[in-house]
């Protein structure tokens, strides 16, 4: 099959208004009215609402809903009341569509006999063919199914699933019932009056089975009286007018009953079907509400669809990776051309069906089974809408003839189709903002790492180059003591730029997941004495006071790492302290955790800003060029700390009262062999 669809001239040139309901005076007019002002309201356009017009006594005689009576709805809902008499009329309405063609048609029921209300069959069938040539939705009344009234108004056959002859079997068998009472109360009362009794059975089919059931359970007991209990007995006759009385009333009873129970039956029909249709889209709500990522969102969309609808759903979306990815497309026929199942990812469509889903998502109109468009198609297309257009496409395959014609289908699947297209459109523009948050904080990150770059490498570089280049042009001509600082600096500041070097790598591993501690046991004395031997350069200018607590529990870390760590705040208390000023490491055991403090006498920390001094680049962010580094330092540290299950802070009274960074490793015991080894 090859699916060729290009819209009427009528319908691509002109915008449709509104949404036109065309019907006749009928009991249910009002519901009607509704139902067509709920279509309306899913497509977003208003209502006008086409009612013929029928002399006043006949609708008086027949209990029908006129015009009259609903002006007071027509003008809370603002709908235009449009009256019309003749086929006339209705040829006028129809030639006026292609100036002010209708996004959708909603049909009233129509009517079996001219004696009966509704539209009469051949109108109908005019307006779906005019409504058809010009590519336009038409659908029947949904409260009634197949959109034609009961014959004469009364419900024939209530079980359409069971056989034919199953209500008249029990019927029969509730007339025998009656027969056996009447049989023991005959001689108790006089005969004629037990004839009412056979009313029992007649209410009773008409009620449990309809109008067909009641009529043969009124002849069989005016039979079965005639025969058992009416004089000459065992002989059957209608020898009297009562007889035929007797019917005429069974059959009236029988027709009230059935009429009555009908109504009650569809008043029961409808709530439980409004609860069920309730109960899904605020199960499916809640399943959206719940979702933690947007491909739950889609799961939660497809079970519920498939539940519903007892069908197989595929949700289509121009989105890669089942829609964590927007594609940058500039034209909606481009995301059109990229549409691809978002869920199930692997979901099996044919060619026809993608071209059919891509039409869809171009036109924003249903396509399908139980539509205008490609109605012998095996599945229902279904445009998910938001404000700004199309978002993806639903997809209901398998759909059974009878639930795409049932009261409600259109109902449930416009409001499913409305929360599923504002949860993907939520979730892709969550999805959009996160992957924007991360560009801009990436791009802030670079910009910060290439200003610490150019300015803190830039430094030693420049020392380093200039002290060799005095060295190679005027080494011979210097003195002893002038080679030597020369020298010096340049091996300061190689150290210098190696640490940058060093910490830039070591946030790279961090970030990607890759630095795994190698796990040792040692001493925090022995760890403490090797950091302040790295660090005896950079704190040649500084008074430094070691204490640490005797008896120290073994610390298992990573001896490299926790010194690059002890080394980097060592080195932050001497760039941030006065010369001269006193700097103290000290360790000891708080509870369960090794503390240990490294204090300076610097120009201390701001209360507000000692949770954010371990974020990345936070100098470089704050541009503080007044001391050289990266910013990276205390970021490293405390990834390497919460690596080994520590935890590490700044404390600090405020500017001018000095810094402490304290770290807290876990007290775990070793074995007693490793114990004596170290």
């Amino acid at each position: 099959m090859t699916l060729a669809a290009t819209p009427h001239p009528a319908t691509t040139a002109l915008r449709a208004t509104h949404v036109l309901a065309i019907a006749s005076p009928a009991p249910d007019l009002l519901q009607f009215a509704r139902e067509a002002l709920w279509a309306a309201q899913e497509r977003d356009l208003p209502l006008t609402l086409a009612v013929r017009t029928m002399p006043r006594l006949r609708s008086e005689l027949m209990a029908l809903d006129t015009i009259e009576d609903l002006a007071i709805f027509a003008e809370r809902w603002n709908i235009t009341l449009v009256p019309w008499h003749s086929r006339e009329d209705l040829e006028a309405m129809i030639g006026g569509w292609s100036v002010r063609p209708p996004a959708a048609i909603v049909l009233g029921a129509r009517r079996r006999s001219s004696l009966l209300h509704g539209l009469p069959k051949s109108m109908a069938a005019r307006v779906e063919q005019a409504a058809k040539s010009m590519r336009i939705e038409a659908m029947q009344d949904p409260s009634h199914e197949g959109g034609a009234l009961p014959r004469f108004g009364l419900a024939w056959r209530v079980d359409d699933h069971r056989p034919w002859y199953h209500a008249y079997i029990l019927s029969a068998f509730a007339v025998s019932l009656v027969s056996l009472l009447v049989r023991t109360l005959d001689g108790l009362m006089p005969t004629e009056g037990l004839t009412i009794l056979f009313l029992m059975a007649v209410v009773y089919s008409a009620n449990a089975y309809g109008m067909a059931a009641a009529a043969f359970t009124s002849l069989l007991s005016v039979l079965m009286f005639n025969y058992f209990f009416d004089a000459p007995r065992y002989e059957i006759g209608f020898s009297s007018p009562t007889d035929f009385l007797t019917l005429l009333l069974f059959l009236v009873v029988g027709a009230i009953t059935s009429k009555f129970s009908d109504g009650l039956r569809q008043q029961a029909s409808r709530a439980q079907r409004q609860a069920r249709e309730a109960r899904a889209l605020f199960q499916l709500t809640r399943d959206i509400a719940v979702a933690r990522d947007t491909q739950e969102i889609f799961r939660a969309i497809v079970h519920q669809c498939n539940d519903i609808f007892e069908c197989e759903t595929t949700l289509l979306t121009p989105f890669t990776g089942g829609g964590s990815e927007t594609l940058a497309l500039a034209s909606p026929r481009a995301r059109a051309a990229a549409l691809q199942a978002a869920y199930p990812p692997h979901a099996s469509l044919t060619q026809d069906d993608i071209e059919a889903a891509r039409w869809v998502f171009n036109q924003s109109l249903p396509a399908g089974r139980g539509t205008a468009m490609w109605p012998e198609m095996h599945a229902t297309f279904q445009p998910l809408e938001t404000g700004e257009g199309t978002v993806a496409v639903l997809v209901l395959r398998d759909t059974s003839r009878a639930i795409i014609r049932s009261a409600g289908f259109r109902r449930v699947i416009g409001s499913i189709c409305r929360l599923t297209a504002i949860a993907v459109e939520h979730s892709l523009r969550k999805q959009e903002l996160e992957n924007a948050r991360v560009v801009s904080q990436t791009e802030g990150l670079r910009s910060a790492l290439l200003s610490a770059i150019s300015h803190d490498f830039g430094t030693p570089l420049a020392s380093i180059i200039g002290s060799a280049s005095s060295l190679i042009s005027y080494g011979r001509s210097y003195a002893l003591e002038v080679t030597s600082e020369l020298l010096t600096t340049i091996l300061e500041e190689a150290e210098r730029l190696n640490r940058f070097v060093k910490n830039v790598l070591q946030m790279t591993r961090l970030e990607a997941g890759v630095l795994t501690p190698r796990m040792q046991w040692a001493d925090v004395g022995d760890l403490i004495s090797t950091a302040l031997d790295a660090a005896h350069r950079r704190l040649a200018l500084h008074e430094v006071y070691a204490d640490v607590e005797d008896k120290l529990p073994l610390v298992n870390v990573d001896f490299v790492l926790m010194e690059s760590v002890l080394v980097n705040l060592l080195d932050n208390a001497a760039k941030y302290s006065v010369q001269e000023t006193a700097i103290q490491i000290t360790a000891r055991r708080l509870g369960e955790d090794i503390c240990i403090d490294v204090t300076d006498q610097g120009r201390g920390i701001a209360s507000e800003e000692l949770g954010a001094i371990f974020d990345k680049f936070y100098r470089a962010r704050h541009r503080d060029r007044t001391v050289p580094g990266t910013g990276l330092g205390l970021a490293i540290c405390k990834g390497i700390i919460e690596a080994h299950g520590g935890t590490i802070e700044a404390l600090s009274e405020g500017l001018g009262h000095g810094t402490t960074i304290r770290l807290r490793l876990p007290v775990k015991t070793p074995d007693v062999a490793v114990t004596a080894e170290v």
